[in-house]
């Protein structure tokens, strides 16, 4: 089955895609997956999914690897027996983690391990309900067409007790949901597809909820929903085969048209990805007149203090200034979790065999297709540390500027994965792995996630620019 594609609009200048789409069944493509519209269709696609074909090598596991999945197995089975898991080892994870295993392969020298980023303690200050945060994951998942964390989120919700009828209705009717959870999922959907909307009427809707640190908790949480999005996505990562994807669906629900899913509303069955729309950069002028406004705004959320946050810094911090900037004081509100999302963050700018230039690079051009204008500040700060003029500085918002072909490459693959993970496609990853090795395109790809994270983090958040 094959769809004809459509032309998508990124940056302020067009992108022409082959001039197919094919079906989500195919395991490997030089085209994007199709998004399909109804539930049924969707747990089709989820199962066809485990015949995905990686588009970076994803060796077979390792002794080790089995071992461990075996352990997580009979760990699994246990809990069912308890009555804790609903879908007892098939819901709670009995096999091989592929991400876990591709992002061990190529990021460990850049995360500083698989678990950089997350903290295996109890943080107080996150109160909200794990279930929730899955239900924003699979949302964010749906919106971004990720098959791979859709499963994920499809398995940890059965896996909790949801059932599902209510994960159908996260697709096409939240009136079953409280307003609160309305609220925080049409938040969630807002900050994925349209993140230079975010304004305080957003944050304001979900006060009448939920306190301040609930409503970062979500916006962090989101935020990195969408960077992981862009890393299993966007390389094609196979599903594990021990998942189960093909229960029944209840009447109501089988012919019900997903309000989540990128779809062209013109569309009556699977198509490819609608483009999300961020219209053309604003000239250079009004980038600067942006910055200097950024300048002068004021947190829409609280920040920690700075012996607090500096608490919190990892070792070997290198930002010289005289404070702590707002986006680790923002993220210090979390004294557990927030150390190891602010260790992500600094490692990711520190770490890695790309050069300190190209991903700064990445961060503004990130930035600039986000409208994310503290984030951008940051990136022109560090490129100017770097040796750029502001000239040359500019001249990254245009596609065929006066990089070599390399960079140009990797700069118009960060463009587009940061505006649509959805349309990301075999030729994107090919283009890539004729400049660089396959290890710096891991590397290059999770840049752009953390870019994501960050623009989204600190936009949302309306952070002061430090001077």
């Amino acid at each position: 089955m094959r769809f004809r594609s459509t032309h998508f609009l990124a940056t302020g200048f067009m992108l022409t895609l082959p001039g197919v789409c094919l079906a989500a069944d195919a395991p490997a493509s030089d085209a994007p997956a199709v998004v399909v519209p109804t539930r049924p269709e969707l747990k089709a696609q989820l199962e066809r999914s485990k015949q995905s074909n990686p588009r970076l090598p994803l060796p077979a596991p390792t002794d080790q690897e089995i071992a461990e999945a075996k352990a997580r197995f009979e760990e699994a089975k246990a809990k069912a027996g308890a009555g804790k898991g609903r879908n007892g080892a098939s819901g709670l994870g009995g096999g091989l983690v592929n991400n876990g295993r591709m992002r061990k392969l190529y990021l460990t020298e850049v995360t500083g391990g698989a678990a950089a980023g997350f903290s295996r303690e109890p943080d107080p200050a996150l109160t909200l309900s794990p279930t929730l945060k899955t239900m924003f994951f699979w949302i964010v998942s749906r919106a971004n067409n990720c098959t791979y964390c859709q499963g994920h989120q499809e398995s940890k919700l059965a896996a909790d007790g949801v059932t599902e009828d209510r994960i159908a209705a996260l697709d096409g009717d939240w009136s079953e949901y409280t307003p609160a959870e309305r609220a925080a999922f049409a938040f969630t959907l807002k900050l994925t597809r349209e993140p230079q909307s975010i304004g305080d009427r957003d944050i304001d809707a979900l006060r009448a909820h939920y306190n301040d640190l609930q409503i970062l908790e979500i916006l962090v949480t989101v935020a990195g929903n969408n960077a992981m999005n862009r890393w299993t996505g966007s390389l094609a990562i196979p599903q594990e085969a021990h998942r189960v994807y093909l229960t029944p669906t209840a009447e109501k629900y089988q012919a019900l048209r997903s309000r989540v899913a990128p779809l062209d509303p013109k569309a009556d069955g699977p198509a490819c990805a609608l483009p999300a729309e961020r219209g053309a950069l604003e000239t250079r002028e009004q980038v600067e007149a942006a910055l200097v406004a950024a300048r002068k705004r004021a947190p829409r959320l609280p920040l920690a203090g700075d012996d607090k946050a500096r608490a919190l810094l990892p070792e070997g911090w290198s930002d010289t200034s005289s404070s702590v900037p707002d986006w680790a004081r923002l993220l210090a509100n979390f004294p557990k979790a927030g150390k190891a999302w602010i260790a992500q963050v600094s490692n990711s700018r520190e770490k890695g065999k790309l050069s300190p230039k190209l991903r700064a690079e990445v961060a503004w051009v990130a930035a600039r297709q986000d409208r994310a204008w503290y984030a951008l500040g940051h990136a022109k700060k560090r490129l100017n540390a770097l040796g750029l003029d502001d000239d040359a500085i500019y001249a990254l918002d245009k596609p065929g500027g006066p990089a070599g072909p390399a960079e140009r490459a990797a700069l118009a693959f960060a463009r587009k994965l940061t505006v649509d993970p959805a349309l990301m496609t075999d030729a994107d990853f090919a283009v890539l792995r004729s400049h660089y090795s396959d290890q710096e395109v891991a590397e290059l790809v999770y840049q752009v996630t953390q870019a994501a994270y960050f623009d989204r983090l600190t936009e949302a958040s309306n952070l002061r620019l430090e001077d």
